[in-house]
């Protein structure tokens, strides 16, 4: 229940501030953000437990080939750390995949949730920090 809750505080914290203190590229970091919780959400909603598994581990590449790009080409040392929690939530996300469902799986897919709330943390306070130096 804490790391759901925490989540979504995090979330709407940090595209609030994402989107007033941010420039165009941290902007489309967010809207990118935005659509890969959407769309985990619906996969969630209306897939069997398999599909939905892949469909957000498919989601969650995608978000993170995003930031890599954008980490690539930022002079801002937020997207390189939130790259590198996204990194963490894919590799446990593919891990699960190879176990039947199962307490093995079921922590694989927490700890692979749990690795959201802290890169939303970094993007929060990167952007809070770049915002005072500016």
């Amino acid at each position: 229940m804490i790391v759901p809750l925490a989540f979504w505080l995090f979330l709407i914290g940090a595209l609030a501030l994402g989107w007033q203190a941010g420039d165009r590229f941290d902007r489309r970091i967010i809207i990118g953000i935005v659509v890969a919780v959407s769309l985990t959400a619906a996969a969630r909603l209306s897939l069997s437990v398999h599909a939905a598994s892949i469909a957000v581990l498919v989601t969650n590449a995608g978000l993170l080939a995003f930031v890599i790009r954008y980490a690539m080409v930022s002079h801002r040392h937020w997207p390189v750390w939130f790259a590198g929690f996204q990194t963490t939530t894919c590799a446990l996300g593919l891990l699960a995949l190879f176990f039947e469902l199962g307490e093995t799986r079921l922590w694989l897919v927490m700890a692979s949730a749990f690795w959201t709330v802290p890169s939303l943390i970094v993007m929060f306070v990167g952007l809070l920090l770049d915002q005072r130096q500016s």
